[in-house]
């Protein structure tokens, strides 16, 4: 079941929580320990749910709202399987330290004081959210997507129809929409598009095994959207949409979410 999370942490100063930083921080909650293949993990039910490290593709957690002030820092996380509940329990339960930074003297110490659920639904509750028409989209991490082996750092309501079927699709295939008619999305919904792009750095250590990643830098997407059916819009795709759109509160979209990329505030207004 697709889940939110709020953690109000303790914190010992401003945090510098890059969001690439801090995915790499929770991944230390959810990931397969060391020396744990996710074929032996399946056989284990304390393990079954948790990703490998270095899974391809999307990981059924991500960051989402986070928040800062004098002592404290808030983070929500999302979670696309709530049985990776377990892990963050116990992990809360050992005292909840999360660090975050490259382990240098600037790395800070962050200590749990409180957790909270905030939303728990079904993947049935999501399929049947279809009656929106129109969505505020705030961009809270950029947000790029990949087409054939081509960085696409542009927004369209059919790029992230796309993206949210495949996670859909990933993570509870029995509820899945089918595959997204982008032409038809397309012509389904207009755009007000308030976005301007960015620059991103992916560098990583030469000895990463990224190859000719370890020292790329790609553009992607910031700052804010206004999706709407249009008046003659086919209802068959406005409730697709819909559907989709109400995914988008438990997960990220886009490419190299890894890095804490393509995380998104997604409103209904109609």
């Amino acid at each position: 079941m697709p889940s939110t999370v709020f953690i109000q942490f303790d914190s010992p100063g401003a945090v510098h929580a890059t969001p690439r930083r801090l995915h790499a921080a929770v991944g230390h909650i959810f990931d397969l320990p060391p020396g744990i293949s996710a074929e032996r993990a399946r056989r284990i039910p304390s393990l079954a749910a948790r990703p490998a490290h270095d899974v391809g593709g999307p990981k059924p957690y991500s960051l989402g709202d986070m928040t800062q002030a004098p002592g404290r820092f808030g983070v929500e996380l999302r979670l696309l399987d709530d049985r990776l509940l377990d892990p963050l329990d116990a992990w809360l339960a050992w005292g909840g330290v999360l660090y975050v930074g490259n382990g240098g003297e600037s790395t800070a110490a962050l200590a749990a004081l409180e957790a909270q659920v905030l939303e728990r639904v079904s993947w049935e509750d999501i399929a049947a959210a279809d009656a929106a028409t129109a969505w505020d989209v705030d961009i809270l991490t950029p947000v790029v997507f990949t087409s054939k082996g081509r960085h696409v750092p542009e927004i369209t309501a059919a790029s992230l129809a796309t993206s949210l079927q495949n996670r859909w699709w990933a993570w509870d295939r029995a509820t899945a929409p089918d595959r997204v008619d982008r032409a038809a999305v397309a012509d389904a919904f207009a755009v007000e598009d308030r976005t301007h792009i960015v620059g991103i750095g992916l560098g990583m250590p030469s000895g990463g095994g990224r190859g000719r990643l370890s020292a790329r830098r790609i553009e992607a997407s910031e700052g804010s959207l206004r999706i709407r059916a249009r008046d003659d819009a086919d209802e068959s795709q406005v409730r697709l949409f819909s559907r989709l759109m109400a995914l988008a509160r438990f997960t990220n979209v886009g490419s190299h979410t890894g890095f804490g990329m393509g995380v998104l505030r997604v409103e209904p207004t109609a």
